[in-house]
């Protein structure tokens, strides 16, 4: 799964915004990954942390699809699956906003916000697993800023016995 953009936007000064963020999910393989709906069961988690932690956090959230296939699994493969979180003003932390979870950090020098989104679906695992990937975990994370090294916070999402990145995942 990987973050495709995300910003903020507004209607107006009377409107406190929101975070819109795409993400697509390939399998990874020639064989289809299937997804239960909503997307991962109970919907995707949103986490944001600043330089001084968390700053939204928004879980069992909504989907809406590029595409919507029939059926009642969601597939991933061949095509990659598209889809887009809309994240309102309300998951904000308190003295946070939305803007800022999305601009500050910008600039040279500064430490930027990292975005974690996280699905969890038993369907992960199984298709790891039938390609003998050793991680049997059933949670996909994506995070931007993107690179080779995790982003801060990791994410801490719903059920993980042990909350943030597992140490293996660290190294």
């Amino acid at each position: 799964m990987v973050v495709l953009a995300y910003g903020y936007s507004s209607d107006g000064a009377d409107d406190p915004g929101r975070i819109t963020i795409n993400l697509s999910v390939a399998p990874g393989s020639g064989t289809p990954l299937l997804l239960g709906r909503p997307l991962g069961g109970r919907g995707p988690s949103v986490e944001i942390h600043g330089p001084d932690g968390m700053v939204l956090a928004a879980h069992g959230m909504p989907v809406t699809l590029e595409t919507d296939p029939l059926g009642e699994d969601l597939v991933a493969g061949p095509e990659p699956l598209n889809f887009e979180i809309v994240v309102p003003a309300a998951a904000m932390c308190p003295g946070h906003s939305l803007r800022e979870a999305v601009t500050e950090g910008t600039e040279p020098g500064e430490k930027a916000h990292t975005l974690t989104v996280g699905v969890r679906d038993p369907a992960v695992a199984r298709h790891r697993a039938a390609h003998g990937v050793d991680d049997g975990g059933d949670l996909l994370v994506a995070s931007w800023p993107p690179g080779p090294v995790r982003a801060d916070g990791g994410g801490t999402f719903p059920d993980d016995e042990k909350p943030g990145w597992p140490e293996e995942a660290a190294g």
